[in-house]
């Protein structure tokens, strides 16, 4: 296969990076479309029972707004592919599109950390006596999907819910799975058995309900230590610190939970209860309390500066003085490589782990929970305006030789991400250059480095499942933990999010005898945890606001009107492009020698869709 691909032209390989990138906005679009639904389903109760709905209207309108960004950028890149002779082929069966790109029907299982979660020794413990009673009152409460589940009342009835092989955790009763998660004075589940579970758990039992539950559990346990005495408390028995020590890894790994106000006020009665029956863990609990409202606020202000940019990147579309030209900004390559290196981590920083589960693995009709956060979005769309930036700019300039600068330009910064690590960049970069706008001219292209456009080639290469971005990544990946300081790892993004979905396709999630696939879980947790780390990461150079803002607001161009301006740069040279200008130009008429002259922007193509960025202020 690899070898088959490896004489593939350039253009060809950019099929499958684009492919990608479409088939991510498509599920992208599907999980916002869902969204606006369900806000719209929200307000018409509201109104139904009288409440004030003028907070959820505002929602409601930025929601739109939201879903006409993407679905125009999910129109640019279908047209593109269109462009390029290729046929998008929505909801492929997975076991064709699994093989497609490298993957096998059922994943190989490497070691790593997850290897070890809750070994079969681990259950040694016999903490499930004093939870009879909470789990016969919250079978009823909380809404399982599993009928099948038995009480638990020995450590042999315990290990029948849970199912193992070759010692690791694979399945069990999701009962079973909380009762792993109950800490006691002898024993807490591993980081990776928590995370795992907290991750996919929203997919059998929403995050507000489990905690409900572990709340009602912990209540039961601290009444009946309290009647007992201390004394007479058995090893096992619950523990009610360790209970807030579990809460605690909760709101820190995934705080856009508590977003929820149903997390919110479950949280409420959690904090209540412990300050309550352990007032020496007030102070633990008020920093539990104020770190989470700081997290959340910070995601608040993000939001509202995200908006705030986009309004002024789409009045710069619509002001006719606005000049497309990034070398009077900008004229070395590794400086907006660095300046793009900090817009990726930023966007990276702001991503919940749990947003991968709620927008890309978890059915949008299984739940009528909406989904509070909007970060992978912004993510997805930055990549797709950062692509046609790339092709905005180099179409644009009004002389040849400025447009050789340019590609030269572009080709340098791309290399120059590659070297600082940030590959969403150098993808996004590589597809604008790659584009059908750019790509066909030709005479320009001719003039290039053909040792850089080799280089730049070999990363974008998808033979193999993208073997050799993978080796780099991994590469990158080893010395950034070696090295430990300032050393970034920025992922191919939406290649994470492909792996992510055929896993998930890729396996059931529950076995015939009803149990949770809990080895899925750590399938998915794999995929997911990295990203934690590499977002972890604090760069030793300047933020540039001059080059941020430029970047984020510069208005970018659809592809019929680059298609337009680079017919008229280099005349077609074939019936199909000679129709498909007659076309354009019936279209659009002179717009391309409008925008093509010192790249000013007309107001009459304000529908261009912009996906702006925030600065944050720098850190003292």
């Amino acid at each position: 296969m690899a070898s088959g691909e490896s004489g593939r032209g350039p253009q060809n390989k950019l099929r499958d990076v684009l492919n990608i990138q479409v088939e991510v906005t498509e599920r992208l679009l599907d999980a916002e479309e869902q969204k606006l639904k369900l806000l719209k389903a929200e307000i018409d109760v509201c109104r139904h029972s009288k409440e004030d709905v003028s907070t959820k209207s505002k929602e409601l309108e930025m929601q739109e707004n939201t879903l006409l960004r993407i679905r125009s950028q999910y129109q640019r890149l279908l047209q593109e592919m269109q462009t390029m002779g290729v046929r998008h082929k929505r909801n492929l069966k997975i076991s064709r599109s699994l093989p497609a790109i490298g993957m096998k029907q059922t994943p190989k299982r490497r070691p790593s950390v997850f290897d070890h979660v809750v070994s079969k020794e681990a259950l040694v413990e016999t903490k499930v006596t004093e939870y009879q009673k909470i789990v016969e009152e919250n079978r009823r409460s909380v809404p399982l999907e599993d009928s099948k589940l038995s009480l638990v009342f020995t450590t042999q009835q315990l290990a029948e819910e849970l199912q193992y092989s070759d010692g690791v955790l694979v399945a069990g009763s999701l009962e079973g799975l909380i009762q792993q998660l109950i800490p006691t004075t002898s024993y807490y589940p591993e980081r990776a058995y928590v995370f795992a579970f907290l991750l996919c758990s929203r997919l059998f039992v929403s995050p507000h309900h489990l905690l409900g539950k572990l709340f009602r559990i912990f209540q039961h346990v601290m009444r009946q230590q309290a009647s007992a005495g201390s004394s007479s408390l058995k090893r096992s028995s619950a523990s009610p610190v360790r209970f807030i020590q579990l809460i605690r890894e909760w709101t820190e790994t995934f705080p856009y939970d508590f977003r929820d106000e149903k997390m919110m006020r479950a949280l409420k009665d959690v904090t209540q209860l412990c300050s309550t029956h352990l007032p020496e863990q007030r102070r633990e609990i008020g920093q539990l309390q104020s770190t989470l409202i700081q997290k959340l606020s910070t995601l608040d202000k993000y939001e509202h500066i995200l908006g705030q940019v986009n309004s002024v990147a789409m009045q710069r579309l619509m002001d006719p003085r606005t000049q497309v030209d990034i070398l009077r900004t900008c004229s070395e390559p590794l400086d907006l490589a660095r300046q793009l290196t900090h817009i990726e981590l930023e966007r990276l920083n702001n991503i919940g782990p749990e947003e991968f589960i709620q927008t890309f693995v978890k059915s949008p009709t299984d739940s009528t929970d909406v989904k509070k956060t909007s970060n992978i979005e912004a993510y997805v769309e930055w990549f797709n305006r950062l692509s046609y930036l790339v092709a905005t700019e180099i179409c644009v300039s009004d002389k040849e030789r400025n447009r050789i600068r340019l590609m030269e330009f572009f080709v340098d910064t791309a290399l120059e991400c590659q070297k600082l690590n940030n590959f969403n960049s150098f993808m996004a970069i590589a597809t604008g250059l790659y584009m059908s706008p750019v790509v066909r001219l030709k005479k320009m292209r001719s003039k290039l480095s053909v040792e850089k456009l080799e280089e730049l080639e070999r990363l974008l290469d998808p033979s193999g499942n993208f073997a050799n971005y993978r080796s780099k990544l991994e590469r990158a990946t080893i010395s950034a933990r070696t090295m430990k300081m300032n050393t970034c790892v920025v992922p191919f993004f939406s290649l994470i999010v492909k792996d992510l979905y055929f896993q998930n396709e890729s396996m059931s999630d529950k076995l015939p005898n009803g149990f949770i696939r809990f080895e899925k879980c750590l399938a998915l947790a794999r995929l997911v945890l990295p990203v934690l780390t590499w977002r972890d990461t604090v760069l030793p150079y300047e933020r540039k606001r001059l080059l941020l803002n430029y970047l984020m607001t510069v208005p970018i161009h659809t592809d019929d009107e680059l298609l337009l301006v680079s017919y008229e740069i280099e005349a077609p040279d074939n019936p199909r492009e000679k129709q498909h200008y007659q076309q354009l130009k019936g279209l659009l008429g002179s717009y391309a020698r409008c925008i093509s002259k010192g790249g000013t922007v007309s107001g009459a193509f304000a529908s261009s869709t912009l996906a702006a960025y925030p600065v944050q202020k720098e850190k003292q």
